[in-house]
């Protein structure tokens, strides 16, 4: 079986980058962000990326291992992109939490953007009782 030219065209090509992990959580998402941006600009977008802080993957535990993106690009839709971080905080009731993310995400998208990348599992280690000061980092999308 042959591939033609359109079948080629029309194909998705993917990409996974890998994203240093900093000790501070605002300076490692600063840095994400900033990546995330510039290959944004280039037309790549983000299809999953884990903003949040797993123990095993602190640069203590693991200092060598970094965050795994995948990215992907349409051949003739290389839009531009850009990207934000917004900081969801948690509550200490899942459903409470999920109500309240629900609520927010939806002003966002009035405003044009779209979620790219969120992980709604509840995270012990994310609990107020935990790391009453950690938000959720969501990841967020527009074309530009």
């Amino acid at each position: 079986m042959s591939i033609t030219e359109k079948e080629i065209a029309q194909r998705v090509e993917y990409r996974i980058e890998t994203l240093p992990i900093q000790e501070h959580p605002e300076a490692h998402l600063a840095e994400v962000l900033d990546r995330l941006n510039e290959m944004g600009r280039q037309g790549w977008r983000v299809v999953s990326i884990d903003l949040t802080h797993h123990p095993s993957y602190s640069p203590a535990a693991q200092p060598s291992i970094p965050v795994p993106v995948l990215l992907e690009k349409s051949p003739g839709s290389e839009r531009p992109v850009e990207y934000r971080i917004e900081r969801m905080p948690f509550q200490e009731n899942p459903a409470t939490h999920l109500s309240e993310l629900l609520g927010r995400l939806t002003e966002l998208g009035i405003q044009g953007w779209c979620v790219a990348s969120v992980d709604l599992t509840h995270h012990p280690s994310y609990s107020p009782a935990a790391q009453p000061g950690t938000p959720l980092p969501v990841l967020l999308e527009r074309e530009l």
